[in-house]
C-alpha cells in the first residue's frame, strides 16, 4: 500500500505467534496485503528459534499458549532485541493478564474474537509509536553526541580520545567489537585501540612500526561507512596491495564471515586511520540513520585528532626550545613565546572543534527536518563564538587595562552574574549560594572589569570541584560582609574543591601560574591587575582536599558619595 509505514526505509517485519492455525492464516490474510513482512510461529518456543535467526520489528503473539506463553515470549524476545514492538492477543482477558501485557510493554492489546480491520489499525498505530519512539531515541542520541563532542574537546591526549570515542561509536553502532587504528606518532607508528571481547566494554592497545607510511594514501573518495568481508575488499589493501595492514585492519576479535563496518577518519586530505566495528554473519547491520551519525562521529574524532597533532607538535617544539634557553637570554623569550602561542591556539582550536561539531549536528537535523531541534545547536554555536570572544578580550585586557570608573552597585551585579552562569554547562552540577546581603553595597568601579573578575573567580572556584566525589558534592559559595570602621567590604568566593598546598598559595596570581592541567594562567593574571585597578586588597585561605576561600576587600561608598558619583 502506497501509505504503509517505512522503518529506516524499509518494511516492517512482523513475527506472528499462535497456536490455533486458523488464527495465524486469518491474521497473515489480514496484513499481507499492507506492505508488511509477514512470518508465523506456532508457538512460543519456535517464535524464540526464528527470533534467533532473523530480525523482526514487531511480534504478534497469543497470550495463552503452552510450553511457553506470550508474555514469557515477550520477556525473552526483549532480552534478545530491546527495541522489539509486542502486540497482544487474547480470548480470555482479565485485569492481571492486561496489567501483565503493559507490564511488558505492549504496544496494543487485542481481544479474539476481532475483526480483520482491528488487526489492521493496531498495527498500524502500533507502528506510528514506535515511529514517534525512535524520533525520541534519535533526539537523545544527538544529545549524547553533542555531549561527546563537548567532552573531546577537553581531552589531551589522542589515546584519550580514541578510547572515548570507541566506547561512545559501540553504543551507537549496537555492538560489542570495535577498534580504532590510528596514526600514533612519526616513523610510521600505527596503533589499534580495541575491545578485549564480546562480553565487556575493555579495550587493549597495540602500538607496531613500519618501514613506509601506509596512510599516506589519497583518501578523497572514501566517505562514509564502508562494510567489508576480508582484507582484499579494503580500499586501502587496493591503494597499497600490502598484507602487512591486515595487523592493524583486522582486529584480534574478528571471526570468518565477520561483517567489519568501516570508516576512514579523516580531514580533507590527511588520513588519521579507521573506525572499525564487527559484526557476526548473524547480528543486525546499523541502520542508515545510526551509520549517519558513525560518520558524523568519526568526523568529530577526525577533527579532536588534528587538533591533538597539533598541539603535540607546539608542545614538542616548545620542549625542544627549552632545552636551549640556558644558552641565551633570547632563547628563553621565544621558548615562552612558544608556549604561550600553543596554549592560546589549543583553547581556540577547542571552542573552534566544538563550533564546528554542533554545525555538523545542525545540518544534519535540517537534512533529517528536525526542525524543532535547531535551535538547540544554533545556541550552542553563539555560546562557544560568545567564550571566543570573552576569552580574546581577557588576552586583550592583561596587555592594556582600560577602565571607566562609575558608581557601581555590586550586590546586583553579582546575582546577575550568577544569573548568566546558571545556564552554563559547566555549572550545571554546582551548587551555587550567595548570602544576599539586606543594604545594597555601591563602590567606585569598572563595571565590565568587576564582572570579569567575578566570572573568573567563580569559573576557578567551580574548576576546582570537579573531581569532588557524589557524597561531598560540587559547592560554592558568594559572601558579601562588612567593615564599617575601614569603610570597606569584602566579596569572598568558597569552594569546596580541591584545595591549594603552602607552596602552590606562594606562587598565586604570579606569571602563567595555575593548577588546571591545561590551563593558561592568564585569568589570574587578568583578576591581579583588575584587582589592584580598584585599589582592592586579596586574601587566600586554602587547604588541601578541603577548599579554598579567595576574598577581596573593596572600599565603600557612603550615600551621599554615591549619590554625588551618580550626578
Amino acid at each position: 500500500m502506497s501509505d504503509s509505514i517505512k522503518i529506516d526505509g524499509r518494511s516492517p517485519r512482523i513475527l506472528v505467534v499462535d497456536d490455533e492455525e486458523i488464527v495465524l492464516s486469518l491474521v497473515k490474510d489480514a496484513l499481507d496485503d499492507a506492505g508488511y513482512e509477514i512470518d508465523l510461529a506456532s508457538g512460543g518456543l519456535e517464535a524464540l528459534r526464528k527470533l534467533e535467526r532473523e530480525h523482526f520489528d514487531f511480534i504478534l503473539t497469543d497470550i495463552r499458549m503452552p510450553e511457553c506463553d506470550g508474555l514469557e515470549l515477550a520477556k525473552r524476545a526483549r532480552e534478545k532485541v530491546p527495541a522489539i514492538g509486542v502486540i497482544f492477543m487474547t480470548g480470555y482477558a482479565n485485569l492481571n493478564s492486561a496489567k501483565d501485557a503493559i507490564k511488558e510493554g505492549a504496544y496494543d492489546y487485542i481481544m479474539k474474537p476481532f475483526e480483520l480491520n482491528e488487526i489492521r489499525h493496531a498495527v498500524k498505530g502500533a507502528l506510528r509509536k514506535r515511529q514517534k519512539d525512535a524520533e525520541k531515541t534519535l533526539a537523545g542520541q544527538l544529545g549524547r553526541l553533542s555531549d561527546l563532542n563537548q567532552l573531546m574537546y577537553t581531552v589531551g591526549d589522542k589515546k584519550s580520545l580514541l578510547r572515548l570515542s570507541l566506547g561512545f561509536a559501540l553504543m551507537q553502532g549496537k555492538t560489542a567489537r570495535g577498534a580504532v587504528a590510528y596514526k600514533a606518532g612519526e616513523d610510521n607508528q600505527i596503533g589499534l585501540i580495541y575491545t578485549v571481547d564480546s562480553t565487556e566494554n575493555r579495550f587493549e592497545e597495540l602500538l607496531q612500526h613500519f618501514e613506509k607510511d601506509f596512510l599516506a594514501v589519497n583518501s578523497e573518495t572514501w566517505n562514509g561507512p564502508m562494510v567489508i568481508k576480508s582484507l582484499e575488499e579494503h580500499p586501502l589493501f587496493a591503494a597499497c596491495g600490502d598484507r602487512q595492514i591486515d595487523s592493524f585492519l583486522i582486529p584480534p576479535w574478528y571471526k570468518p564471515n565477520d561483517h567489519l563496518l568501516n570508516i576512514a577518519l579523516k580531514r580533507g586530505a590527511n588520513l588519521y586511520g579507521f573506525l572499525i566495528l564487527g559484526y557476526g554473519a548473524d547480528n543486525e547491520m546499523p541502520s542508515d540513520s545510526d551509520c549517519q551519525l558513525l560518520s558524523i562521529t568519526a568526523s568529530q574524532i577526525a577533527i579532536s585528532f588534528e587538533n591533538i597533532l597539533l598541539l603535540e607538535e607546539t608542545r614538542n617544539a616548545y620542549s625542544r626550545l627549552k632545552d636551549l634557553q640556558d644558552q641565551t637570554i633570547q632563547l628563553e623569550k621565544m621558548a615562552v613565546k612558544g608556549q604561550m602561542s600553543a596554549e592560546i591556539g589549543h583553547e581556540l582550536n577547542n571552542f573552534l572543534g566544538v563550533v564546528s561539531g554542533n554545525i555538523s549536528l545542525l545540518e544534519h537535523q535540517v537534512n533529517q527536518k528536525n526542525y524543532s531541534e535547531l535551535e538547540k545547536y544554533i545556541k550552542a554555536v553563539i555560546s562557544n563564538l560568545d567564550n571566543i570572544r570573552k576569552f580574546t578580550q581577557g588576552l586583550m585586557d592583561f596587555t592594556a587595562l582600560a577602565s571607566k570608573f562609575e558608581s557601581c552597585e555590586i550586590v546586583g551585579l553579582v546575582e546577575d552574574v550568577l544569573e548568566s552562569l546558571k545556564a552554563h554547562r559547566h555549572f550545571q552540577e554546582v551548587q551555587v549560594s550567595f548570602d544576599r546581603p539586606p543594604n545594597s553595597v555601591f563602590t567606585m568601579a569598572d563595571i565590565g572589569q568587576v564582572q570579569q573578575l567575578l566570572y573568573n573567580m567563580l569559573n576557578n572556584a567551580a574548576d576546582a570541584t570537579v573531581e569532588n566525589d557524589a557524597n561531598k558534592g560540587r559547592k560554592v559559595a558568594v559572601l558579601i560582609t562588612f567593615d564599617q570602621e575601614n569603610e570597606n567590604f569584602a566579596l569572598s568566593v568558597t569552594d569546596n574543591g580541591v584545595g591549594m598546598a603552602p607552596e602552590q598559595l606562594a606562587n598565586a596570581f604570579k606569571s602563567r601560574f595555575t593548577t588546571k592541567k591545561s590551563g593558561h594562567g592568564f585569568g589570574l593574571l587578568v583578576c591581579k591587575r583588575i584587582i589592584e585597578n580598584h585599589k582592592g586588597k586579596l586574601t587566600i585561605d586554602s587547604t588541601p582536599g578541603e577548599g579554598t576561600t579567595i576574598t577581596i576587600n573593596f572600599p565603600i561608598l557612603s550615600p551621599a558619595e554615591n549619590l554625588q558619583a551618580v550626578r
